[in-house]
């Protein structure tokens, strides 16, 4: 009769995680920080060109007001 031994290390599920699964977590990690700079920097970039517009469109009224009189005449 033969008899087979299983150790209990096998038959307890593994509770550390493996290697590969720390290496995708580290990536995935890693890809996530990366889009959160890329959206903080595109969301920068956007706020400066709407501060921009805002601030010339501010002004615009000085230069496309018509009523004033030139200072030369034609």
């Amino acid at each position: 009769m033969n008899t087979a031994v299983l150790n209990s290390v096998y038959a307890t599920p593994a509770k550390a995680p493996s290697t590969f699964s720390l290496i995708v977590r580290s990536v995935l990690d890693a890809l996530t920080e990366s889009r959160a700079r890329s959206a903080a920097r595109e969301l920068r970039r956007h706020e400066a060109l709407r501060a921009d517009l805002i601030r010339k469109q501010d002004h615009s009224a000085d230069f496309l007001s018509q009523s004033a009189d030139l200072p030369f005449k034609i």
